[in-house]
């Protein structure tokens, strides 16, 4: 090889490796910025990646369209011009003006804020791996440039999973915009250098001539899947669903666990990485896969999985759910890029392949962020991933005679096993369905269900979010009014409530509560309390007021204020709350801004002198006691926990609340004395800044 051909290849792979690694390290970056503007929902991830997805085909278009179309030297001076244009773009911050008000729909604020902060420069970064195979492919007769997308595959798993162990742990959240601006302008100049390069050992060579038209080079030999003949359509549907299906796999998974589990970024990034490791394996190993092998264990946890998330098989052990998930996604997703790279074309076609193989994936993405919540009541869309995937293996078999697929196993093994995959997947949610669900209902937020649950005078009304309780009522007349959840008798933020009206005797509270859910703890009141309810999502307020009567009947001066309690508070003047009530971390998704120093500062901000605060942390999969303890403090608390138990089937569930007061006197009350006694109190410290957390510290062992 000589030293012009060994200089152009370091060049391919550097710009490569740099975009690759910009181009999915900004993702976690940026998603969790804005995070705490939406509430901390889930779906904040799966938007963001709708947008990364499209302006992925967007990249690829446009790689397609230049490389096909214009000569070299035309190609190198507009996307010249286009980097050099980019650069005014960088640090990408979104500005303070962006952060919603509370009256929009978030995921069009989401698509239109990455748009205009983050949009050029992504949209580069992603037309970066199929240009630059393409001049490959076109200055180096006889390149396989596919070597290169293994690389780039490489790379984005090297820059998402960089994220959660290295740069979230020891950088500051807008530092972390500051490097990535530096990095930003390296592959600018590298990307520059390669052009240059290019430009300068190629002149006069090809250019008049267009590489769709180029004659096959020696590399189209190298492909099993050359031919003479443009890809037909069929071959260009092909493409699209398996791309499409790992893409609905992937983010129907991920909304999974960030729901179940938390949306921070480990839980984010790892089944991209997963997903887009599959890429680089079928991509560079493709012809040490066992297929077979691949197909049977698709065929496995494609079931597995369905009955996993209909049934809740694993409870509260989150490793088995990461894990079993994952690797679900691992094989469905090695299966259908393998598939995909079996039905790739010549080299020359390469552009056109990758064009559709981003439509594949946009399309699965825009199904999962944006079509699914509008259609669907509750969460079909993994389930219909799956199903997906049992059809395209029940494809594969069907065809095995011409492919050479299963053909070890009689003809009815073929196609029956596959094909009953797909159609226990989708069948397995209305089977699995609880009875007495009363009605569902999905937005940006997540998905809502009303359950009748319990026997004779226990019977109650019950509002989920997936596996987590938001709060029940009791259906017997004489019990509407009766507190239970995680707030009954022995809970800990009503044995503090009771102990403050002993230490003021007549007065009427004003209490303050972040998190609305069924309205419960506006039940159990003095008439002349006032409580003030802050709730960011719509369907929680619907439901508590058609499906549940705490509001109206067993509370008088009860408010509810929608927004995200941050913004809103900030927004107020000092509220003066005798007591302050964060609902906000039982499960789902926390949002870890509500946990943070500014947050607990502003909180104490509308506090009135002697307030108090109650944190409930009865979390599945996250220790808080830590973050509560090490931030509460920071703010001047003297601050304890309270454990209590309870009969799920009676509507009593056990409970964790931290209790915050900087009176001593109150903790001695007998309401709170003996509870706290009787509870341990954590010897760690956890505090997080709205510029530095890392939800990893704080998953239970």
């Amino acid at each position: 090889m000589s030293n012009r051909q060994s200089t152009g290849l370091v060049l391919d792979a550097l710009t490569v490796f740099l975009s690759a690694v910009l181009l999915f390290q900004i993702q976690p970056v940026y998603s969790k910025y804005i995070l705490p503007w939406f509430g901390g929902a889930p779906q904040v991830w799966t938007t963001a990646l709708v947008f990364f997805q499209t302006l992925l085909l967007g990249g690829y278009t446009y790689a397609h369209v230049l490389s096909s179309r214009l000569r070299p030297r035309n190609q190198f001076l507009i996307h010249g011009g286009l980097l050099a244009l980019s650069l005014l773009f960088v640090p990408v911050i979104p500005a303070d003006s962006w952060k919603p008000d509370g009256g929009e729909a978030p995921t069009w604020r989401i698509l239109a804020m990455l748009a205009a902060t983050l949009g050029l420069p992504y949209f580069l970064l992603s037309s970066t791996s199929p240009l630059v195979q393409a001049w490959l492919a076109r200055f180096r007769k006889g390149a396989v440039p596919y070597r290169l997308f293994s690389l780039s595959n490489l790379a984005s798993i090297l820059g998402l999973l960089s994220y959660p162990f290295l740069i979230e742990p020891l950088i500051g959240l807008r530092h972390q915009f500051d490097y990535w601006a530096v990095g930003y302008a390296a592959f600018v100049l590298s990307i520059g250098l390669l052009m240059a390069f290019r430009w300068w050992t190629s002149r006069g060579d090809a250019e008049t001539e267009a590489p769709e038209a180029a004659a096959p080079s020696e590399s189209d030999a190298l492909s099993s899947s050359a031919a003479p003949a443009s890809p037909s359509l069929a071959d260009r549907l092909t493409w699209m669903a398996f791309a499409a299906c790992p893409s609905i796999l992937f983010l129907g998974i991920t909304n999974q666990l960030t729901q179940d589990v938390a949306p921070v970024p480990f839980l984010w990034v790892l089944p991209l990485s997963l997903y887009l490791l599959t890429f680089a394996i079928c991509f560079e190993y493709f012809e040490y896969l066992p297929r077979t092998v691949i197909r049977w264990l698709a065929f496995f946890f494609v079931l597995l999985l369905g009955v996993s998330i209909s049934f809740t098989v694993f409870g509260e052990n989150y490793v088995a759910v990461i894990a079993v998930y994952c690797s679900g996604l691992f094989i469905a997703s090695l299966f259908c890029h393998g598939e995909l790279y079996a039905r790739r074309p010549a080299p020359r076609y390469l552009t056109q392949f990758y064009l559709m193989v981003s439509v594949g994936g946009a399309l699965g993405g825009v199904f999962v962020g944006i079509v699914a919540p509008h259609v669907f009541s509750s969460y079909w869309e993994l389930n219909i991933g799956l199903g997906l995937c049992g059809l395209l293996l029940f494809w594969v078999a069907f065809q095995g005679s011409k492919l050479q697929t299963f053909r070890r196993f009689p003809a009815e093994l073929q196609t029956l096993p596959p094909l009953c995959a797909a159609a226990l997947i989708l069948a397995i949610p209305l089977v699995a369905m609880r009875s007495g669900q009363v009605e569902t209902a999905r937005n940006f937020f997540g998905a809502l269900r009303v359950l009748v649950k319990g026997e004779s005078r226990d019977t109650f009304r019950h509002l989920a979010h997936g596996s987590t309780s938001h709060g029940l009522q009791f259906l017997a007349k004489d019990r509407h009014c009766e507190s239970a959840s995680y707030f009954g008798p022995d809970s800990g933020v009503r044995r503090l409530l009771r102990a403050v009206r002993e230490t003021t005797p007549g007065k009427g509270l004003r209490i303050g509560v972040v998190g609305l859910g069924a309205g419960c703890l506006a039940a159990n009141n003095p008439p002349n309390d006032r409580i003030v309810f802050y709730e960011i999502d719509p369907l929680v307020e619907h439901f508590a007021r058609s499906r549940f009567t705490f509001l109206s009947e067993c509370s008088v001066g009860t408010q509810v204020r929608m927004g995200d309690a941050r913004v809103v508070l900030e927004s107020e003047q000092p509220n003066r709350y005798d007591v302050f009530v964060l609902d906000a971390f039982s499960g789902d998704s926390i949002p870890m801004h509500l946990l943070t120093e500014e947050a607990f500062s502003l909180y104490n901000k509308h506090l009135a002198p002697d307030g108090v605060m109650a944190v409930h942390i009865s979390n599945r999969y996250l220790d808080l006691m830590p973050v509560v303890k090490s931030t509460g403090e920071k703010q001047g608390f003297t601050v304890r926990f309270i454990r209590s138990g309870g009969d799920t089937k009676k509507g009593y569930y056990p409970a964790l609340w931290g209790v915050l007061t900087r009176d001593e006197r109150l903790l001695a009350n007998a309401n709170l004395k003996d509870a706290i006694a009787a509870s341990a109190q954590p010897e760690t410290k956890l505090l997080w800044t709205d510029d530095f957390s890392n939800l990893l510290s704080a998953l239970r062992r």
